[in-house]
């Protein structure tokens, strides 16, 4: 039932407006009238609301069901949370936010085995002997599950996160080309092969805003490889306007990074010299297979399964 019960143009004639005087605008004039604002005289079983506070109270009264779930958490996975360096070790936001504006990463991944993870363990722990804030990138499954608290790092291979080896710089897609993008990507590698990589030893690298230091593993074999992914990927990302990767590639997996530029630098990596005799050799023949091409957008992973050879 509606609020009020609005009568006729017919009840309207004979209604008859009584109160107090009031003060109307009509053709920039004003005019007075003996008028009561919001009142209406009953006629049969109307009723009258006398004031707008009334006609309020009236509406309050009136509350909505709440929206189900699956309504309210249907685009949680394109939700950004606020920047929080607290959160982050200490990184900010390289570019500023811009609505409907995504980044978006291509790359594959490196799952460790035990040996490897041992490897990397050790030189992160040789890395800190110079530079104490350099932080561990293979970070504490069981932790990552835990929102809001700060990731841990790793203990064990079968808890760490994957590595990275990067087939995009740094891209931003408008949000209507998400979908064709991931589609190309589908179309372009669901026919590769898989393959393998080794590592041929550690290497310094700096982001291109030079907020931040890496370590990383240098990729020996398998590099033939990658640069094929990353010439059908140049092509995919000059269609949507985006940049080509590095002319000359470096490919590599980063394992440590630390806030600047400069502070994992050579002379971090020139202190891991020492550790080229066994630990050197067991490195180099560590060999990762490549399954997938995978891609994140925002917060939302994807990623394209490789035949197996």
């Amino acid at each position: 039932m509606p609020l009020v019960d609005y009568g006729s143009s017919s009840d309207e004639d004979e209604n008859e407006i009584q109160g107090s005087s009031t003060t109307a605008s009509l053709g920039g004039k004003q005019q007075t009238s003996n008028a009561i604002p919001f009142a209406r005289q009953q006629t049969g079983n109307k009723r009258q609301l006398e004031t707008k506070a009334d006609v309020e109270k009236e509406r309050k009264k009136v509350s909505l069901p709440p929206l189900p779930s699956t309504l309210t958490d249907l685009y949680k996975d394109r939700e950004r949370p606020p920047d929080n360096p607290d959160r982050h070790q200490g990184r900010i936001r390289a570019r500023a936010h811009v609505d409907g504006s995504w980044p978006v990463h291509v790359y594959v991944e490196v799952k460790l085995s035990h040996e490897l993870f041992d490897i990397v363990s050790t030189l992160t722990k040789t890395a800190r002997s110079l530079a104490p804030s350099t932080i561990s990138m293979l970070q504490s499954v069981e932790s990552l599950k835990k929102k809001g608290d700060v990731p841990v790092e790793a203990e064990s291979a079968e808890d760490a996160t994957e590595l990275h080896i990067s087939l995009t710089r740094p891209i931003y897609l408008q949000e209507l080309h998400l979908g064709h993008f991931a589609s190309d990507i589908r179309d372009t590698f669901k026919s590769r092969k898989r393959f393998k990589v080794n590592f041929s030893g550690v290497q310094s690298f700096s982001n291109d805003d030079q907020t931040r230091s890496f370590l990383s593993l240098r990729v020996g074999a398998g590099h033939a490889q990658l640069e094929s992914l990353v010439a059908e990927m140049d092509k995919i990302a000059q269609r949507y306007s985006q940049p080509k990767f590095y002319s000359d590639p470096q490919f590599h997996a980063s394992f440590a990074w630390a806030l600047g530029g400069v502070v994992l630098n050579s002379e971090v990596v020139e202190s891991m010299s020492e550790l080229d005799g066994e630990l050197g050799h067991d490195l180099r023949h560590c060999s990762v297979g490549v399954k997938k091409v995978s891609w994140k957008i925002g917060q939302k992973t994807g990623s394209v399964e490789l035949l197996v050879d």
